[in-house]
């Protein structure tokens, strides 16, 4: 018999149980990557103060911070600059100008997250409490990292619940086990990744394994291939298969089915760079379909993705939207100070970009780098979407096209300004046809230089 205290599933298809007041907008953004307070710049600079009020005037805005914020001069950490990757940091004041511009919730687990050790991460932690900004997706045990994080507004409770799939080595909460204590770290859904590439490529990465293990004539018909820490299936085309870890998974649905029982709204936010072959622009990998669909299934109304670094597919799935890549919202290429690991594993490059490798500063290594992985202008073209709330319900989504100003110096790159006409209507384009590949129909209505798309 069911006791005075239980809470069933409320079903999903009885949109009035949702507490939201009509009229409620909730802005989302992409990746944050802000190394120093931006806000004082909209004062003089129309198309990032029309931004600004986006964020603002939304009943809450929330995305994806993926920097440390800690103070240099008292810090006791240190970097870890794995796999040659940035060491993301940005200044103490950083916390309190996210709020001023209207952002009060934000997604930690990504691969960024532990830049500066446990040490980065807790004093971000710290200074984002101190300006009411709730955060999710990181904890001192796995725990902590799968719950929601919450943010009161005048018209309802919005959840949040973050996760990564792309993450670096050990930066993964763990739960205590027996006499073993947790880990701190972001919470993490591990994947199986597989190469699925045509059948004779795969007869003949076959045969390799078994010249190279001394397995002749065995018949491997429906299995993987092991091979240089790889595992290969046969396939129609050349793509690449991720299978998410059943534990982690069912981890994190209880988590978003718990999130959506405390709150009015529930966004799930995931981090992956896993893509679906090696095109460019990239395509969300298969799994990510099905894991927005299963979290909408258990409780989310909004499924955002971070991490490619470019505009991606919109799906709306039993009328809530999927945004498969929200691309940059702040993208600074001024970030100091740089350590001494990173100069020396990109000396080769150094050297072959300057006659006196010695002179160098940290902007030109910043510059090099950047030229390497994102020689484009797609990094410094975004969009804020506001999901609009009527009954209950998300009724409109309107897609803002962002110019992070590609080109300019650094001191005015990676900010937000509204695009202007022929560049927003290229991003509503970009979204559309990559929604139509990934096999997804949207309709986006554009008005005055901004998408709709009615639910």
């Amino acid at each position: 018999m069911r006791n005075a205290y239980s809470n069933p599933i409320r079903p999903l298809e009885n949109e009035s149980l949702v507490g939201l007041r009509d009229g409620f907008t909730l802005a989302c953004v992409g990746d944050c990557i802000i190394s120093r307070p931006l806000s004082q710049l909209a004062q003089h600079d129309l198309g990032f103060s029309t931004v600004v009020d986006l964020l603002t005037g939304a009943d809450l805005a929330c995305g994806n911070l993926e920097t440390t914020i800690v103070d240099m001069d008292g810090f006791s950490g240190a970097p870890y600059s794995w796999d040659g990757d940035w060491p993301l940091a940005s200044e103490p004041s950083v916390a309190a100008d996210l709020a001023a511009m209207g952002i009060r919730l934000v997604a930690r687990a990504n691969n960024h997250v532990l830049d500066w050790g446990l040490e980065g991460m807790r004093e971000t932690g710290a200074r984002l409490k101190q300006a009411a900004i709730a955060f999710a997706g990181v904890g001192e045990h796995q725990g902590q990292a799968r719950t929601a994080a919450y943010a009161e507004t005048a018209k309802g409770r919005v959840g949040m619940v973050s996760f990564a799939t792309t993450f670096r080595p050990t930066t993964d909460a763990l739960a205590p086990y027996g006499a073993c204590p947790g880990r701190p770290g972001l919470s993490a859904l591990q994947l199986r990744k597989i190469t699925v590439v045509p059948p004779d490529a795969f007869r003949s990465l076959q045969d390799m394994h078994d010249q190279i293990h001394g397995r002749q004539g065995k018949d491997d018909a429906g299995q993987t291939v092991p091979l240089f820490e790889q595992e290969f299936e046969s396939g129609a085309s050349f793509q690449y298969r991720y299978e998410p870890d059943a534990d982690d998974l069912r981890q994190i649905l209880q988590n978003v089915r718990l999130g959506k029982q405390h709150a009015d709204a529930l966004v799930v936010a995931v981090h992956a760079h896993e893509a679906m072959n090696d095109s460019y622009p990239q395509l969300p990998g298969k799994f990510l379909r099905e894991l927005a669909h299963e979290c909408i299934d258990a409780g989310a109304d909004i499924f955002m993705v971070t991490g490619i670094h470019h505009l991606g597919p919109i799906e709306i799935y039993r009328g809530r939207p999927i945004c498969y890549g929200l691309s940059n919202f702040f993208w600074s290429d001024i970030q100091q100070p740089l350590p001494e690991e990173l100069y020396r594993k990109n000396q080769a490059l150094v050297r072959s970009a300057f006659e006196q490798p010695d002179t160098i500063t940290d902007a030109d290594l910043a510059n090099l780098m950047n030229a390497q992985s994102f020689a484009s202008s797609l990094p410094f073209e975004g969009v804020l979407v506001t999901s609009h709330f009527e009954g209950g319900r998300i009724v409109e989504l309107r897609l803002h096209p962002l110019d992070l100003g590609y080109g300019m110096g650094l001191t005015k790159s990676g900010v937000p300004r509204l695009a202007q006409a022929d560049l927003a209507t290229k991003i509503l384009n970009d979204i559309q046809n990559a929604s139509a590949a990934f096999g997804s129909e949207i309709q986006i209505e554009a008005v005055d230089g901004m998408g709709i798309v009615r639910l």
